[in-house]
């Protein structure tokens, strides 16, 4: 969780630039200057959140959107997928 919580500190405070350039191993056929917007404007949009807590209502969107695109069959309820954060 600790290494979790450190991910989301730099994605939401790092320079994109510098994220592009982490992630790019990861993304070879994108170019970097693509890759760094891509980053720059998930941040701006505040698709990446600190807050690692996971609501009922964020995991039901979730599910929608599984659903849709055929990844799951059926919905699983949160109370069996979600855990609370440990201290």
């Amino acid at each position: 969780m600790r290494a979790y919580r450190k991910g989301l500190e730099l994605v939401t405070s790092a320079p994109a630039v510098e994220l592009a350039e982490l992630k790019h191993d990861f993304f070879p056929t994108i170019a970097p200057q693509v890759l760094s917007e891509t980053i720059g404007t998930y941040q701006r949009l505040g698709c990446w959140s600190v807050d690692p807590t996971f609501s009922t209502k964020s995991y039901e969107r979730l599910l929608d959107v599984f659903l849709h695109s055929g990844l799951i069959s059926k919905r699983h309820p949160a109370n069996a997928c979600i855990v609370s954060i440990p201290s």
